[in-house]
């Protein structure tokens, strides 16, 4: 009897232990989100669905709105943030410089794999084609994203100007960097001739305003980008990533989560990624940067091939980041 005791004891200061331990994981997670219209509408939609995660997982999840991309970055990189969405280029700096990787990717409501980045023109604002806009330099006002906007920055610099040796600082009269609702703003009030956009906003423009969509004129468009990624960080508790992968791979199949989804930039949903994902905007990267050292005439030959092996020691070790094994957690 006492030993039957003495064993209820030990198991019942077992289970205090284990809820101990688990009252010992994170009771407040931060989830970095981009913005690519206003912090305020970003909050707006994605509000609901930190809400709904709290009351799922049982996990403190509270929304962080980064009114720039290049602070939700440094938000990853410090940790003051634990999971993120970001572009697929900010994801690789995030993988580049923090113990992150990719573990989501978004899925819309029209089930498209990806998106395009766009370059658009008012169309009464001069431009007739892609050719105008490239041909003259010191003509045109153009407008574009930050350096970690995939749609906004990497993609046009690699399709276009990399390949015409074009630096935009350069070429056009004026150059304007900011998010996608504010180069919209720049075309739209005549500040600039251009400006980077992509297909995702311009939907979400056409029915929230198809008055200002009607104004644009679309000069070029990308290839096809893969969806943004969703990041965690690998030092979260492997319980609490699988209570996050649970609620996220889950959520969309009620009416009221449909609803709230579609509300988040229109989506339906989210699949299963990992780093592979950023394998292109890796191989844009080292394209673009080789180049940009290659047609450097203030650079020497020794200068350029050390700044050349540096980035080939860059790409190898990034390459094998996103090789890495899935997480268990998933």
């Amino acid at each position: 009897m006492r030993r039957t005791l003495l064993k209820l004891t030990v198991l019942a200061l077992a289970g205090l232990a284990a809820r101990g331990a688990s009252a010992a994981e994170p009771v407040s997670l931060a989830f970095g989100v981009i913005t690519t219209t206003t912090v305020d509408e970003t909050r707006r939609a994605w509000e609901p669905f930190f809400a709904a995660m709290r009351r799922t997982t049982g996990l403190d999840v509270r929304g962080v709105y980064h009114a720039t991309y290049e602070a939700a970055v440094e938000a990853v990189v410090t940790d003051l943030v634990q999971l993120a969405w970001v572009s697929n280029k900010a994801a690789l700096d995030c993988i580049e410089r923090a113990n992150v990787e990719v573990f989501a990717q978004m899925v819309d409501s029209a089930g498209s794999p990806g998106y395009r980045a766009l370059i658009v023109t008012r169309r009464d604002g001069g431009l007739a084609s892609i050719e105008q806009l490239l041909d003259k330099p010191r003509t045109w006002r153009f407008a574009m994203g930050e350096p970690s906007s995939t749609s906004g920055a990497v993609m046009p610099s690699y399709a276009l100007f990399v390949p015409r040796t074009i630096a935009p600082e350069e070429h056009f009269a004026t150059l304007l960097r900011g998010t996608h609702e504010h180069s919209l703003e720049a075309v739209l009030s005549g500040k600039v001739h251009a400006a980077t956009y992509n297909t995702e906003e311009l939907s979400r423009l056409r029915e929230r305003s198809p008055q200002q969509a009607a104004q644009l004129k679309v000069l070029w468009e990308s290839a096809l980008i893969p969806k943004d990624p969703l990041l965690w960080r690998l030092d979260l508790p492997l319980s609490v990533r699988t209570r996050l992968a649970t609620y996220i791979f889950g959520v969309g199949k009620t009416p009221e989560e449909k609803v709230m989804l579609k509300g988040m930039f229109d989506l339906a949903g989210f699949q299963r990624s990992a780093n592979r994902q950023l394998r292109f905007v890796l191989d844009i990267e080292d394209f673009r940067q080789r180049s940009q050292v290659l047609l450097d005439n203030r650079m020497g030959d020794a200068e350029k091939a050390e700044r050349l092996a540096d980035l080939s020691e860059r790409y190898t070790r990034l390459s094998r980041a996103l090789q890495g094994p899935a997480d268990p957690g998933r």
